[in-house]
């Protein structure tokens, strides 16, 4: 399967399982894990900015739509994708320069652990605290945003292994 392909179904696997399965799922009364945000995370390393910036902007703008969310997994998201390439050059030997693709088997799990939950977690904090907008719920919202990002990192790592053993097969 040519990578085109690959990613596009990738993108309505994830939003398909967000927007009709997890959007409906809520754990201890508040936590909702999002699984979305994979799609960007795993993107090609040296896919041009302004693209994963259009990207992060429409895969945040389809989600807010089916959440009806006013914008604030779109918010979340821009800034995930903006800050993806200054993370991954973090983990990554040479800035992700030398990277075919983003994953556990390119970046070993350590490094793809770091990458990943940074990433959850600048989204996370984001996109709650937008929600919140009060300093009123500060705690509740920080507690809320480690929870899920948590969550959501376990279910990112347990379908990136299952693809990764999948694709070593």
């Amino acid at each position: 399967m040519n990578k085109l392909a690959k990613n596009t179904t990738r993108l309505i696997s994830l939003i398909a399982i967000q927007v009709f399965i997890l959007n409906n799922i809520q754990i201890i009364q508040f936590v909702n894990p999002y699984i979305y945000i994979m799609f960007i995370m795993l993107l090609p390393p040296k896919m041009p900015k302004i693209f994963v910036l259009i990207t992060s902007f429409f895969l945040g703008f389809i989600i807010d739509i089916f959440s009806d969310s006013y914008g604030i997994h779109t918010a979340a998201t821009v800034l995930m994708g903006y800050i993806r390439p200054k993370v991954l050059s973090l983990v990554s030997i040479k800035g992700g320069e030398e990277l075919e693709g983003i994953g556990i088997k390119h970046l070993r799990l350590g490094r793809f652990f770091t990458y990943t939950s940074s990433l959850i977690l600048a989204h996370h904090f984001t996109l709650f605290y937008l929600e919140a907008f009060r300093w009123s719920e500060f705690f509740d919202t920080f507690f809320r945003s480690i929870s899920t990002g948590l969550f959501s990192l376990i279910l990112i790592l347990c379908i990136e292994s299952l693809q990764s053993n999948s694709s070593n097969k």
